[in-house]
């Protein structure tokens, strides 16, 4: 039997409403059962995530890899900084490169003061980081070893004393919140059969971010809005659309110009490729005239 202490309570940890799995029928999103290294987060049964906080660790993987933000019931994981640089005490278990973005663009970090021989994880997460940032062309990160002043900040913490110069902190999570931030540079690809899509909207309705946007003039495809949370897949009737993780730094709008066409069954104006085109998605659909009437 597992014994609580009277001033702590298990976390409720859970995916919550914002989930694409509790949202849309058919969601294949397994990005966070995807980077959790304890294997705390899995699909049930019934296809639903599940999280453990007896076997979580709190490293926060799955929060900054979400396409949707929605993890509840853990916190983001609280590091020191002091100006440009995170500092010691480091975390056992290296931060994702999502999280080290994130500490990229809302702190100006650019470098880590740790020793060598204790951290052997945060060197490949600063390589696999620069790579990253490399590609965006922003300025990459340095590994130094501890400053004097860090090393007495660590034995004033021990000593329970005000640690004068360094903070601690967090940074805002989820893939939107990257996004946002990174604009230069796209992490998702959707790609449009042209000759399958039957320009419905239900891409375009389901979409979060509205990286798919269709009115009667256009449809609007936005790479760089994309968080890859597969939503306008999972409701495809004709599978014309799929998401496909593509990093490009030169993703920029794609707008296909749509004419306005009448339908022949039902008689209603719609958007189409073609003007020729003489049935609506609704009636191409139903047969024996259902919309008639």
């Amino acid at each position: 039997m597992r014994v609580f202490s009277l001033h702590a309570s298990p976390r409720m940890m859970c995916a919550g409403r914002a989930c694409v799995r509790n949202t849309v029928k058919n969601s294949r999103c397994v990005a966070c059962a995807d980077v959790c290294p304890t294997g705390a987060v899995t699909l049930n049964e019934e296809g639903m995530i599940e999280m453990d906080p007896q076997t979580c660790i709190g490293c926060g993987y799955c929060l900054f890899n979400c396409p949707t933000g929605a993890p509840e019931g853990i916190a983001p994981p609280q590091r020191h900084y002091r100006a440009d640089r995170l500092v010691m005490p480091l975390s056992t278990l290296a931060p994702c490169t999502e999280e080290l973005l994130m500490w990229h663009s809302e702190y100006g970090i650019r470098f880590v003061e740790m020793k060598a021989e204790s951290a052997a994880g945060w060197f490949k997460a600063i390589a696999t980081l620069n790579v990253r940032l490399k590609r965006m062309q922003e300025p990459l990160w340095n590994i130094v070893p501890p400053s004097r002043q860090t090393m007495n900040g660590s034995r004033r913490r021990w000593l329970h004393l005000k640690n004068e110069g360094a903070s601690a902190g967090n940074v805002p999570v989820g893939r939107r919140f990257r996004r946002a931030r990174f604009t230069q540079i796209s992490e998702y690809h959707v790609d449009l059969d042209k000759h399958r899509c039957v320009l419905c909207g239900a891409c375009s309705r389901v979409c979060p971010e509205q990286a798919i946007r269709l009115d009667n003039l256009a449809l609007t495809l936005d790479p760089v809005k994309c968080t890859g949370c597969g939503n306008c897949e999972a409701v495809c009737f004709d599978g014309a659309i799929s998401v496909s993780a593509r990093e490009n730094s030169e993703s920029t709008l794609t707008v296909s110009r749509l004419e306005q066409a009448q339908c022949r069954v039902c008689g209603c104006i719609f958007p189409a490729w073609s003007a020729q085109d003489n049935e609506c998605a609704v009636c191409r659909r139903h047969a024996f005239g259902m919309r008639e009437a």
